[in-house]
């Protein structure tokens, strides 16, 4: 009698279970982005994970909504001075069902990092030296 109660059961729960299973790998509508760089087999990230190396063949499915793309994963950047979007990303917003289409140019966006590294050096040269004379002026009143 259990063995019965069970085995029906056991069917009308995988029946429900299969009735409301996902049936597509994307329940919503997904877009696409097509990407394409100056230069091949450049390394091309969106959100951080590393979807191939151009050229890209097929455009990339994504979810809708904001996306980074860029040319240099998160580890490699100096995560330390990272508040927000790079000068080597771009973000854009991909709506359901669109194709977007981003052109990376890598020397471009190289030369541009290594900017942005020489000015964070810079800053922190300044902030040593205005540390040192905040130092040095408590010292003076302190005396």
């Amino acid at each position: 009698m259990n063995f019965l109660r069970f085995k029906i059961l056991s069917v009308i729960i995988l029946s429900f279970s299969m009735s409301n299973a996902q049936q597509t790998p994307f329940q919503e509508q997904i877009g696409y982005i097509n990407i394409t760089s100056d230069t091949s087999n450049v390394p091309i990230y969106v959100d951080g994970i590393l979807v191939g190396h151009s050229p890209l063949a097929k455009p990339i499915p994504v979810l809708p909504g904001n996306h980074t793309i860029g040319i240099y994963p998160i580890s490699i950047k100096n995560p330390f001075t990272q508040y927000g979007l790079e000068k080597t990303q771009k973000q854009i917003f991909v709506f359901n069902g669109d194709t977007n289409r981003v052109h990376l140019n890598s020397f471009l966006l190289d030369q541009q990092l290594i900017h942005q590294k020489k000015e964070s050096l810079y800053s922190k040269y300044i902030n040593i030296t205005l540390s040192m004379l905040l130092i040095w002026q408590m010292l003076i009143l302190s005396s």
